[in-house]
């Protein structure tokens, strides 16, 4: 008898997994790819009526634009932390007054995250950079060699940073210095930037470029396990990319995971077991709860899958050819959704249908917002920081 996916406790943790969003580890040699927002036609957004009354709290220009980076918000108790491009700046959660800025001489690449009161960022030249959290004062810098792509949170002394080439860093979070690394072969091509390493209990685990994701112990790099989610397949160098880029979602004991051209994915956290798999080419990644798991595909449509067996339960289309960010909840009825003009959509997840919308970044968005509560922080790609109140 197939054992079943455990969805049901939070022992493990809850962020998400399942998205592919551009991951680029690179061998010499090898190109990055990145997402053309305009393959698909872009769809005509219906108007709707609001049944939901949010209220854009405040919005501020944070001066830290990123493009084509995945650099997403890190909230602390007080202050919402954003970085792009030579500038990491913290701004107060309930005013958008500023607390502080620093500036970085090297373009910011990966981030931002952190922990035990420290703020951690990548840089394209391959440096780690520990900043104090209530004054962005740096605290320690460490070269990794190459262009850093995205980092864990922090927590029991490790923080792990993702390279350009596949290699994964496990540095301490007092001293930067590097207490383990692993690595991964990367094909020829692959999708620009990398899923986030997420730390679940004891471990941390990654995605790769190459279709797999893998387990290790976070305080000495042990290999715990490895599981190929999906193979090269095609004529061709862009029909192999198979990159493991998206939002990692742990819940309970499972993990759920998409890669680009490839499969969305339930999976056991402790032994990396595949229970199910269902054809899905997503690289922005995915939200869960124990009633769906909630994922963007690469044409825009938006999905709900039940969290057991993977089986869609409902399918949106209005946002195809938008270039929609993995889905947020909020609560367990809500999502959120930003597209690249700029669109922060609200969604009911009970049915699928819109319950508001607001405009926010003109430029758009590449990135999932943050959710704290009832709040709903959103950096665009022109660096604007928008809070959005839910009741």
């Amino acid at each position: 008898m197939k054992k079943r996916l455990l969805v049901q406790s939070a022992l493990w943790t809850t962020v998400l997994l399942l998205g592919l969003q551009g991951c680029s580890g690179q061998n010499a040699g090898s190109q990055l790819f990145s997402q053309q927002e305009a393959i698909v036609p872009l769809k005509k957004l219906k108007d709707i009526n609001a049944s939901l009354a949010v209220k854009t709290q405040w919005k501020v220009q944070t001066d830290s634009a990123s493009v084509n980076s995945k650099i997403h918000p890190y909230l602390t108790n007080n202050a919402v932390i954003v970085a792009g491009g030579k500038k990491i700046s913290a701004w107060d959660k309930l005013t958008g007054n500023p607390l502080w800025h620093q500036s970085i001489n090297e373009r910011i690449s990966g981030g931002v995250n952190g922990g035990n009161g420290i703020i951690f960022l990548g840089t394209d030249h391959g440096n780690a950079l520990a900043l104090n959290e209530k004054t962005g004062k740096i605290l320690w810098i460490k070269h990794l060699d190459t262009e850093i792509l995205s980092l864990s949170i922090a927590k029991n002394g490790r923080i792990i940073f993702r390279t350009i080439d596949g290699k994964l860093h496990g540095l301490a979070t007092q001293t930067g210095n590097i207490i383990w690394q692993h690595q991964q072969l990367t094909p020829v091509l692959s999708l620009y930037g990398a899923s986030t390493p997420v730390i679940v209990g004891p471990y941390v685990v990654a995605g790769f470029d190459n279709g797999k994701l893998a387990a290790y112990e976070l305080q000495n790099g042990t290999t715990v396990w490895e599981t190929t989610l999906t193979l090269p397949r095609g004529s061709n160098e862009l029909d192999k990319m198979v990159d493991v880029d998206g939002k990692l979602s742990p819940l309970g004991s499972a993990l759920f995971a998409t890669s680009f051209h490839g499969r969305v994915s339930g999976i056991d956290l402790k032994t990396g077991k595949v229970h199910w798999a269902k054809k899905h080419s997503s690289y922005t990644g995915a939200d869960a709860n124990i009633e769906g798991v909630y994922t963007a595909d690469e044409a825009g449509n938006i999905w709900r899958l039940e969290p057991q067996t993977g089986n869609p339960l409902w399918k949106m289309d209005d946002l195809i050819g938008r270039a929609p960010t993995a889905p947020t909840l909020i609560g367990s009825n809500l999502i959120v959704v930003g597209d690249r003009k700029g669109n922060l959509h609200f969604i009911n997840t009970r049915n699928g249908q819109f319950v508001a919308r607001i405009k926010g970044d003109p430029k758009g968005y590449n990135v999932a917002s943050k959710v704290e509560e009832k709040t709903v922080y959103s950096l665009g790609r022109s660096g604007i920081l928008t809070a959005i109140t839910v009741p």
